[in-house]
Parts: C-alpha cells; structure tokens; sequence
C-alpha cells in the first residue's frame, strides 16, 4: 500500500518546500540503501566496487535538484525571513550553514569517487563512503529543522503579501 505524505501547513509557499523534501528524501533512499549495505558489510570487495559506482550515479543524479532546491531558499526564503529575525546568528545562519556542510560532504565524496576506482579496498570504500552517509544525515535532520522551526517562523510572521510572493517565487520545479 502506498502512503500518502500529508503536509504539515497550509501555507502554498510551505507546501511547495516541503513536497521538495519529500521529493528529496525519495531520491536519498535510494542511495542510503547502498550506505547502509556498506556499513553492515554486505559486499565483496568487487560488489562493493559496482555499488559504490552506482552510489556515486545516484548522488550526482542527486545534486540538481538539490542544488535547486536549496538555491531557491537561499534567494527567497532566507532573506524573506531574515527581515525579521536577521542572518548573522539565529536559524537562518545555522540553516545556509548546513547547506555549506552537505555541499561539503557530498563535494568530497564525488572527489574521492572521480576516476579509476577500481583498485579500492574495502576499508578505503567504506571510509569514502562515510561522506555520503553523513551527507544523509545532515540532510535528514536539516529538513525536520527547516520544517519544525524555520516554516512555523514564515507561517507566523510573514503578511499576507510577503507570503504570496514567497509561493511566486518558489513555485518553479527542481528537476
């Protein structure tokens, strides 16, 4: 049976971004699942091999819509909300930051996966690995933190005429 992911606000603007992540969470299943396989130690040195070629396909398929998606917070929804409770501390700094620490992780991951790889070990795959398996859980814990407190914020303090024009400008697609 299919579940049905229900949105938490009512707010278009809100919907858009959390139908994102829901999108966003699909696609990083996908490859947590080769993470996962790689921590219990499921592969062969040469299994492991052909899925960390396959992780590394997923990730970059990965990266546009997450690029997107997190280029249209930063344009609209970050300064949108910084007008209230600024962005040299608070949720919205913490927040680009976390961006920062995915793009990190994932940058170094699709480093250290570039070429011939064919020669890796075990132990060097996992430890390569790592990256995007912290990548994962960054990810997952910044979507709860943007939708428990960064979305209740622009829930209860933007007007009316700010929160319409925030759906205008993040109503386009990330794929």
């Amino acid at each position: 049976m299919v579940e049905v992911q229900k949105f938490k606000f009512d707010l278009l603007a809100l919907r858009v971004l959390e139908n994102e992540h829901q999108y966003l969470s699909y696609l990083m299943e996908e490859w947590h699942t080769i993470v996962l396989a790689f921590e219990r130690d499921v592969y062969t040195a040469e299994e492991g091999r052909e899925a960390l070629k396959t992780l590394r396909k997923l990730i970059v398929d990965f990266i546009e819509p997450l690029k997107n998606h997190m280029e249209k917070e930063e344009a609209y929804l970050f300064p949108m909300l910084a007008q209230y409770v600024g962005d040299e501390q608070g949720p919205v700094q913490a927040t680009e930051e976390e961006h920062d620490e995915i793009d990190a992780y994932i940058g170094h991951f699709l480093h250290h996966t570039l070429g011939d790889f064919s020669h890796f070990k075990m132990e060097e795959m996992k430890k390569i690995v790592h990256d995007a398996a912290e990548a994962f859980e960054v990810l997952t814990i910044h979507f709860v933190k943007e939708e428990s407190i960064l979305f209740p914020m622009v829930n209860n303090m933007l007007r009316i005429e700010e929160q319409d024009k925030l759906y205008e400008q993040l109503y386009t697609p990330i794929i």
